[in-house]
């Protein structure tokens, strides 16, 4: 089934609707489970638990709901995108326009039920879980940034074998982790997500971190190296709107990052690094790269001869902007 347009739009449209909804059932549920004001002459009044949990069942179906027209929209836009990347002369910027209208309405799902508390001022999930969007959508459980010693090694190997001496490296679906920043010290390392727990804790912590749609976002300047890992973005938009001339992307496959970015022109894959490896540091594979050979599941087939190897989609791959 081919997704025009006009499907983009109808798919947004159900999803603000269905969020007003949201929105209108929330006032009226937080009125009715707003505290007294402290005055010593009211008289607090028995609550009716019948009627709460029946409100409550209610938010819950149409929290359901909006959850639903999320996931609808989410597919009609990768169906989108997809058509895109059927075709050999996509223009990325117009792919962008087009599905602004669903991001927007998807990034105000992520945010929902989530902001500062009236009383403490902290920012927290403000709902019971059930209730509460941003945490339904949440696929960080951690509440504080992480790192993660394997990433590091093939980060740090890359910036050794290559020569890499990054001023800004951008990661687009981080979530919490921040082990770009302990490979590229001392670089400025911009991390986006539409994830706003990960964000603002990363934020707290001192990090750069932006509550964003990475598909639109722009690094001011451009970025030395783009980091894709686990997170089935629309990786040509990224790349095209952010990469400093002869820069680096580095992509893992497990959700078809690196085969959509082996797939752009002017991109170059010199390097693979392995996600497991013996010693210390991680080789690097840089001869016999034959980019056809990375595959929707992120492996690569074997190859005739003695460098055959056998991939992973946590491997990790090195591109290079062309330098002509």
């Amino acid at each position: 089934m081919t997704t025009t347009v006009s499907d983009l739009r109808l798919a947004a449209e159900r999803l603000r609707k269905a969020l007003a909804e949201y929105e209108s059932f929330l006032s009226g549920w937080q009125d009715a489970n707003e505290p007294l004001a402290n005055d010593d002459h009211a008289t607090p009044a028995e609550p009716d638990v019948t009627m709460q949990e029946v409100t409550q069942e209610s938010g819950v179906a149409i929290t359901n709901d909006v959850l639903e027209r999320y996931h609808a929209a989410s597919d009609a836009v990768t169906r989108y995108i997809q058509r895109a990347r059927d075709q050999t002369d996509s223009d990325w910027s117009e792919v962008v326009a087009a599905t602004e209208p669903v991001r927007k309405a998807t990034l105000a799902v992520h945010t929902a039920g989530y902001g500062s508390h009236p009383e403490t001022g902290e920012r927290d999930y403000l709902l019971p879980a059930e209730l509460c969007l941003a945490r339904r959508l949440s696929m960080n459980a951690g509440s504080s940034p992480v790192t993660f010693a394997d990433r590091i090694a093939q980060y740090g190997a890359v910036a050794n074998r290559f020569g890499i001496d990054a001023d800004v490296v951008y990661h687009p679906g981080s979530g919490h982790d921040v082990s770009p920043s302990v490979a590229f010290p001392e670089a400025e390392v911009t991390y986006v997500d539409v994830d706003v727990a990960a964000m603002d804790d990363l934020a707290a912590a001192g990090y750069a971190a932006r509550l964003a749609d990475a598909t639109a976002y722009t690094v001011d300047g451009g970025a030395d190296v783009i980091i894709l890992r686990n997170a089935g973005l629309v990786e040509e938009a990224i790349v095209e709107r952010n990469l400093q001339a002869g820069s680096w992307v580095l992509a893992n496959d497990h959700l078809e990052s690196a085969r959509h970015v082996v797939g752009m022109d002017g991109i170059d894959l010199v390097g693979v690094v392995p996600d497991d490896w013996p010693g210390d540091t991680p080789r690097i594979k840089t001869a016999d790269l034959d980019p056809s050979h990375i595959e929707s599941e992120g492996n690569r087939s074997p190859q005739s001869g003695p460098s055959d190897w056998a991939g992973s989609p946590l491997d990790l791959y090195v591109f290079r902007e062309s330098i002509r």
